[in-house]
């Protein structure tokens, strides 16, 4: 009979698994945060207790069985070695790659620390740490963090955030603790996000600082003294903190918590006081840590797994025969053990990765309309304008924002006085009803040829992602000027990745931009040295065949002094082109070199220049052919005639010269050989332009006219005018706009204007894009170059600061309303009268239509879209599933208890695997809830801010737009007899204009196919009767056609919510599940190479 093993763990093996469990439940997984429900959080505690059941229970129990077997035939003490090497092997293996809770792809090879990097064996291979990984810190931070106590809440929020360009916070910022206070239903802490004060730095610092490992967070500020001199200026600040953590926000957070600073932030009693600490540090973490989703986690380990078990775990060249079944045992019980917690942790990633590329829906769209359109519009739509434009005088919201955008500072302004001063200033029909958005664009037409921009406030990764079916290969020009990732200008990065946190944030945005890209359109991105070298070789290791060149800029003519000695005067523009296809255009000539062109006939204006060649490769050896005589008079020239001599390579003239003609050859003053500029058949047939011109010693010399090139010059990779300078024409052209600078490091906007303009802005219908639009720089300069030559180009800018509603927004605002400013107001100077100019005689000086504002396109759209993070907490989990469930999702979107008049969107968190852990080809991680748009106005999504949750409605028209990728030209809302609302849009497919202007080879065609496509939304009863569905459909037609003139048979495709009826000869398409398909799909492609 067998004697039965009990296992007892020793010391060792205990200790072993203690470890191992504590790096998976708190540096990896984080299931120690159980008290939070929103964020990832959601994802992290998502089915937490069937996962602690995993861990606690099962993993251990399987490693137990199999060391009790091996307890029988090898004793005790090989049990519990081997169950202790077991745990070893684990932690070795899954605490190389994770970095402080982060997620790092660092292939291992071997036991010592040797990176191995993926090869292909191309000629260069350029690799970064973080490569293939998504960088989701570009997002909105400082949102929703709340935790419960007992039965109450705490909500920490944000009372003050100095929040930069890209929110990039700066290097020398950390969270103050400021007020806790009672709100409804618990408690709220209010912190501050800032920059020490000397006294607090001070207070704070690190004595051995030279040891912190906090990089680049703390002041270079000298010690205080041994007797405290330095801080005797303020008894509150004796104690010393310079121990008590690694960083100088930790020693923040430890004097708060420990109640000798921070009074005002005092937790208030009966908090459980190591819960609040927990979450305190977990809040500063959240906003300094979680850089990074992977969507190839698990390929990555798998692969990683099996070079480890192969190299370090079984070594079999030293183990004796007997050996080998005991090693082939526990190879296979690690293989599994770490296989199972790889499934796990690839689903968390595939959640997250699913989520954060998915395209977002539409959470507000409007438009900025120059209310001088409105109000000159003939007919009943000039009727509608001038209601219109009555109702935004008469809006206390509208008046407002008009003072706030052309500085009147007036208590009580006047909507109607202030568009009799400033006539073209914009309505914004955010301050509106949604009715009244839609009067709005029922005025126009032809809402594509009229908009002149969009403005997307969104994070530019998922504005990317949901603007490309709309634009895809319809941009013809991208320029960003992305963060510098200086001291200055940092982006957050993780503590020893600051070089792969910017390249994995630029990397996917970059690639992600390039498929919306015409195939002849080029990217410009500016930057300087900081990160000039690494974004070179990332787009040379990207784009091998299309980087066109760049251009070293002279950005800041006194220069920046740097340690090294130099002052830095410099940046850099790369232009790279999506294709082959993509060249640089020409830039118009300065004002200089059109000087140069002084003379004029019949067909323009035109510069003597001597026909006689100059300069390199101008000698008679480069170009024999070229040497050849003229025959001049005082007034003409005439080429003899001559033959060519093959063997002499000389030209052999067969007659003499007249009495009154003279041969003149190519020869210089000192007596060269030269050529002339044209080969004789080419002078023969310009004569008209060929002269005789004496200089002043009166000899004669032949020159011919040079005409200017009318597609501009070519552009030279230096740029030092002036005009560059963004300090004269960035910094101070904002001041002139706003009254103060309200943005860092603007750009000059001759810099953007000429790089966007060589980049594919030189065509007069172009779209220029920028993800990281900024103070709207670029969008300024489209409008600049419209205005120059009457184009309708559009810009494309994408923003996610807060300062998008106080910079960006208000800067196109103020260009709409003025082209000249001075002291936040427009100049006086400026005519805003659109009449003809003409002289004393009557002849017209300017037309009416030449004036600027004519040469404004009169709209812009401004969208605002769903986040990561309200993506994250719009989960619906379901917490009974267990671990790696196989099972198929179905698409959806639905509301959820619609029964209860509530219609909030949500999405399904889905175990799509297989059951060896592998992921179907068609499966998705998440999932909206269900398919049926029944009620397409009243779809929700909740928000949450710092100041608590705020329900949204979800603009699903514009939505479905975008995901559809139409171009709309006509909209109209109606009401049926019922009452029932319809919104209607008459629209083109993008792919068609893309298509269109790729076979002419033309630029960006607006002309209408011969089908255009009708997107309709309307509140849809199931359960209605055939009869009432026709009725619907009689309905329609009649409004179509009384409208638009356009019978339904004339769409190409009407796409529709839920059913339909439709006759023969009609093409439907229900949204249902398009719209969810569009949505959830994948980002194509992955980082390169």
């Amino acid at each position: 009979m067998a004697t039965q093993f009990t296992p007892v763990n020793t010391s060792a093996d205990t200790t072993a698994q203690s470890r191992f469990l504590s790096l998976l439940k708190q540096d990896i997984l984080k299931l120690d945060a159980a008290e939070l429900d929103f964020g990832i959080y959601r994802i992290l505690n998502y089915r937490r207790v069937q996962v602690l059941a995993y861990l606690d229970d099962t993993l251990p129990s399987r490693i137990a069985l199999w060391c009790a077997t091996l307890a029988l035939d090898g004793g005790q003490v090989l049990a519990h070695t081997e169950s202790a090497n077991c745990y070893y092997h684990l932690h070795t293996f899954f605490s190389r790659y994770w970095d402080e809770g982060d997620f790092i792809p660092r292939a291992r090879r071997g036991g010592s620390a040797a990176y191995a990097v993926p090869y292909n064996g191309q000629d260069t291979h350029f690799h970064w740490a973080t490569k293939g990984s998504h960088y989701i810190k570009s997002g909105e931070l400082f949102s929703r963090f709340a935790y419960k106590d007992g039965s109450g809440e705490v909500r920490f929020s944000l009372e003050r955030a100095d929040v930069e360009k890209d929110n990039a916070k700066g290097s020398t910022k950390h969270f103050f603790p400021a007020t806790f206070k009672t709100v409804n239903g618990g408690f709220e802490l209010q912190w501050q996000w800032r920059t020490a004060t000397d006294a607090e730095a001070k207070r704070y610092k690190n004595k051995s600082a030279s040891n912190s490992k906090d990089e680049g967070n703390e002041p270079n500020l000298p010690e205080s003294s041994e007797d405290g001199d330095a801080i005797e200026s303020d008894a509150a600040f004796s104690a010393d903190f310079s121990t008590e953590g690694n960083t100088l926000q930790d020693r923040i957070l430890h004097a708060w918590l420990a109640g000798v600073d921070f009074k005002a932030a005092a937790p208030p009693t009966g908090l459980d006081p190591d819960m609040l600490a927990r979450n305190a540090r977990r809040f500063v973490r959240k906003n300094t840590s979680d850089f990074f989703v992977h969507p190839q986690l698990g390929d990555f380990l798998r692969g990683e797994l099996e070079v480890y078990l192969k190299h370090e775990f079984v070594q079999v060249w030293d183990a004796q025969d007997a050996e080998l079944p005991r090693i082939r045992a526990k190879f296979k019980l690690v293989r599994s053990v770490a296989q199972d917690l790889i499934t796990f942790l690839d689903q968390i990633e595939r959640f997250q990765a699913t989520l954060f590329e998915k395209r977002k829906f539409v959470l507000q769209a409007d438009y900025l309309v120059q209310c001088s359109w409105l109000l000159r519009q003939p007919g009943a739509v000039g009727l509608e304008g001038q209601k219109l434009v009555d109702e935004a005088c008469a809006s206390p919201e509208q008046v407002k924002e008009w003072a706030s955008w052309v500085g009147d500072k007036t208590k009580k302004p006047s909507g109607k006085k202030l568009l009799t001063t400033y006539p073209h200033l914009p309505l914004h029909t955010r301050h509106f009803a949604p009715n009244f958005k839609a009067r709005v664009l029922a005025c126009f037409d032809d809402i594509e040829a009229a908009l002149g921009g969009e403005l997307v406030h969104a994070d530019n990764y998922a504005a990317l992602r949901t603007l490309e079916p709309a634009y895809r290969e319809r941009v013809k020009c991208i320029y960003i000027d992305p963060p510098y990732n200086t001291d200055a200008s940092p982006i957050d990065y993780k503590n020893g990745f600051r070089e792969s946190s910017w390249l994995s944030l630029m990397d996917r945005r970059v690639h992600c931009a390039m498929g919306i890209l015409h195939q002849a359109g080029v990217l410009c991105i500016a930057i300087d040295d900081a990160e000039n070298a690494a974004l070179r070789l990332q787009l040379e290791h990207d784009y091998p065949e299309t980087v066109l060149g760049t251009v070293a800029v002279r950005a800041n003519p006194s220069g920046r002094p740097t340690k090294a000695g130099f002052s830095v005067s410099h940046e850099y523009v790369h232009f790279v082109g999506r294709s082959t296809a993509a060249t640089i255009g020409k830039m118009n000539p300065t004002e200089d070199q059109a000087a140069r062109f002084s003379e004029e006939d019949a067909d323009g204006v035109f510069e003597w220049r001597n026909l006689r060649r100059e300069g390199s490769n101008s000698d008679r050896s480069a170009r024999r052919a070229l040497f050849y005589p003229l025959y001049v008079s005082d007034i003409k020239v005439r080429i003899p005639e001559m033959t060519w001599d093959d063997q002499m390579e000389e030209w052999l003239f067969e007659e003499s010269p007249n009495a009154d003609e003279a041969t003149t050859w190519p020869i210089d003053d000192k007596g060269n050989e030269k050529t002339w500029r044209w080969g004789f058949e080419t002078v023969r047939d310009n004569m008209k332009d060929i002269a005789v011109r004496k200089d002043r010693s009166g000899k004669n010399y032949v020159y011919y006219k040079r005409r200017p090139n009318e597609e501009g010059v070519v552009a030279v990779t230096t740029w030092f005018d002036s005009k560059y300078s963004a300090t004269e024409h960035g910094t101070a052209l904002l001041k002139k706009l706003f009254g103060k600078p309200p943005f860092s490091y603007p750009k000059s906007i001759y810099a953007v204007q000429d790089s966007i303009y060589v980049g594919g802005a030189n065509r007069p219908d172009s779209i220029t894009l920028d993800f990281f639009a900024g103070s709207a720089t670029t969008g300024h300069a489209v409008i600049n170059l419209n205005r120059e030559d009457g184009g309708t180009r559009k810009f494309l800018l994408v923003e996610q600061g807060e300062y998008f509603d106080t910079v960006t927004l208000p800067r196109i605002a103020k260009v709409m309303t003025a082209p000249e400013w001075k002291d936040g107001l427009p100049k006086d100077t400026v005519q805003h009268s659109a009449a003809d100019k003409v002289d004393k005689a009557g002849a017209v000086l300017e037309a009416a239509a030449d004036h600027w504002s004519r040469r404004t396109l009169p709209l812009v759209r401004v969208l605002r879209l769903e986040r990561y993070e309200d993506s994250l907490n719009a989960l619906d989990l379901e917490q009974s599933r267990p671990l790696a469930l196989t099972e198929q999702a179905q698409t959806a979107m639905n509301l959820v208890a619609h029964d209860a008049g509530e219609h909030l969107l949500r999405y399904w968190l889905m175990d799509s695997l297989s059951g060896d852990g592998s992921t179907a080809d068609n499966a998705h991680a998440v999932r909206l809830s269900t398919s049926q748009l029944t009620h397409p106005f009243d779809y929700q999504l909740t928000l949450h801010e710092p100041t608590g949750c705020r329900v949204v409605a979800v603009d699903m028209l514009e939505t479905a737009r975008l995901l559809l990728g139409l171009v709309p030209r006509r909209q109209m809302e109606l009401q049926d007899a019922q009452g029932q609302r319809h919104q209607l849009m008459l629209a083109v497919m993008a792919a068609e204009l893309a298509r269109d202007a790729n076979r002419s080879g033309s630029g960006i065609s607006t002309r209408l196919p011969a089908k255009p496509v009708l997107l309709w939304l309307r509140t849809v009863d199931d359960e209605r009767s055939d009869d009432a569905a026709q009725a619907e459909y009689a309905w329609l037609l009649s409004q179509v056609q009384a409208v638009w003139g356009l019978g339904l048979s004339d769409f190409g495709t009407i796409f529709h919510n839920r059913s339909a009826f439709w006759p023969a000869g009609v093409h439907a398409t229900s949204l249902d599940s398009v719209l969810a398909q569009r949505m959830m799909e994948r980002a194509r492609g992955a980082s390169h190479g």
